[in-house]
């Protein structure tokens, strides 16, 4: 008894502090050098600006027109986007200062024909990125792709701008579910994996409320306790599959810690984007285990519906073989 409440109370420490450390991401500064090509088209320019509009204080983004070589800034920024329009030598020279301080550079534009790739070493050819597209949505998404893969203060930036949001939550899913998924194939008899499981889950909780800005408050405890809930329900699907089908039960789990990760996410984010969009959400702990519940029920009940069918198949030639020797 005492083991588990000291497992319990390391388990709400490391989920504290895991918050503590995303909260600290949060509030980091971010600075954003935009670099504007003369040529480049007024639309993009204006979409780019406006994806570029901080919400928080914690940020910094400067813009500059490219009419010709420049000179290396004297402090390093964390980023910076070229847009560009067809200066195609000026648009690599802005580039290659960049990348030669250590900065990730994006060069966004309409076609790969506006998007020169600069003349770099190998070893410095990661930090350039292309992000091209006539639809523009869609070239603000492969940008915010990138710099959340690019920048060591992703959150940061997904707290500052709203458009690296999904691509920030995406990139903290993938490491999460998978995570998971490794904790639920390797199963527990006593359940502690389920427990891992919802710990990780928490914590995913505490990173994607950072990415949307959120600060760490007692708002985040009443979405734990909602996390806590679902992760609840995630386990009695899982021990409901592991005993009807013994033997590979430990694939299920795997799914459940998969699929139930990513729900417990995407209910989480659809949360704070109502919030954001001025829409009057349920109290969170309602809204929150609405959502995720809604996530998993069928494909529970599909889960148990296979294993009973699973089960009567296997009984099949038994009950055959029976038959004909009572005819016998």
């Amino acid at each position: 008894m005492a083991g588990n409440t000291q497992r319990s109370m390391n388990k709400v420490m490391d989920i504290y502090n895991a918050g503590m450390d995303a909260d600290h991401q949060r509030i980091q500064p971010v600075s954003v050098d935009i670099w504007v090509d003369t040529a480049a088209p007024q639309e993009l320019v204006i979409a780019v600006r406006d994806a570029f509009l901080p919400v928080q204080p914690t940020s910094v983004v400067t813009a500059h027109l490219i009419e010709g070589p420049i000179k290396a800034p004297y402090a390093r920024p964390d980023l910076c986007v070229i847009i560009g329009g067809g200066s195609d030598e000026h648009v690599r020279s802005v580039a290659h200062t960049y990348v030669q301080m250590g900065t990730p550079v994006a060069i966004v534009a309409e076609s790969l024909l506006d998007a020169p790739l600069p003349d770099l070493p190998m070893s410095l050819e990661h930090l350039v990125g292309i992000c091209v597209s006539t639809d523009y949505p869609t070239a603000l998404s492969a940008l915010a792709h990138w710099m959340v893969s690019a920048c060591e203060k992703s959150t940061a930036l997904a707290a500052n701008f709203p458009f690296c949001r999904r691509a920030k939550v995406s990139q903290l899913v993938k490491a999460s579910a998978s995570q998971n998924a490794a904790v639920g194939a390797m199963g527990s008899k006593s359940g502690h994996d389920m427990a891992s499981m919802t710990s990780n889950q928490a914590k995913l909780a505490l990173d994607i409320a950072a990415a949307y800005g959120r600060p760490l408050t007692l708002a985040r405890a009443q979405e734990l306790v909602a996390v806590y809930g679902a992760g609840v329900g995630y386990r009695g699907v899982a021990r409901a599959v592991s005993s009807a089908i013994p033997g590979i039960g430990w694939a299920f789990k795997a799914g459940v810690g998969y699929a139930g990760t990513l729900a417990t996410a995407n209910a989480i984010a659809s949360h704070f984007e109502r919030q954001d969009a001025g829409v009057l959400p349920l109290p969170r702990v309602r809204a929150l285990v609405g959502s995720v519940a809604k996530a998993l029920p069928v494909a529970g009940s599909a889960i148990q519906r296979g294993a009973g069918i699973i089960k009567r198949v296997a009984a099949l030639p038994e009950a055959s073989l029976d038959g004909e020797e009572d005819q016998a």
